[in-house]
């Protein structure tokens, strides 16, 4: 596995982690964050690549019940095959992502 971070944020880095450790996925990209005036972290939004088999609405909630974050934290789950179908199709969420997000995690063989 690789990690890759944003700038040194623990709150994300440990939720990367968390996730790691729940679903072994495929990759993990941050999609969005917020700050507040100060420039402390406030809330954030991941997308979670994993392999198929795994039903997406089923992790989404196992994520949401099994970490915690001190902010506000939300999750989009797909499955590599979705994943791979919509990243190339620039009218998606998975393109913008794939092409806005930063990339958090990617499970190397």
């Amino acid at each position: 596995m690789e990690y890759f971070m944003p700038g040194d944020n623990t709150i994300i880095r440990k939720m990367t982690e968390d996730i790691t450790a729940l679903c072994e996925p495929c990759m993990i990209y941050l999609v969005s964050e917020k700050n507040n005036s100060k420039g402390e972290l406030t809330g954030f939004k991941l997308c979670v690549v994993v392999r198929d088999g795994i039903d997406p609405s089923t992790l989404e909630t196992r994520l949401l019940l099994n970490t915690e974050c001190s902010v506000p934290c939300d999750f989009i789950v797909y499955n590599l095959s979705d994943w791979n179908d919509h990243a190339e199709d620039d009218c998606s969420f998975a393109y913008r992502v794939e092409n806005g997000g930063e990339l958090l995690y990617v499970q190397r063989s």
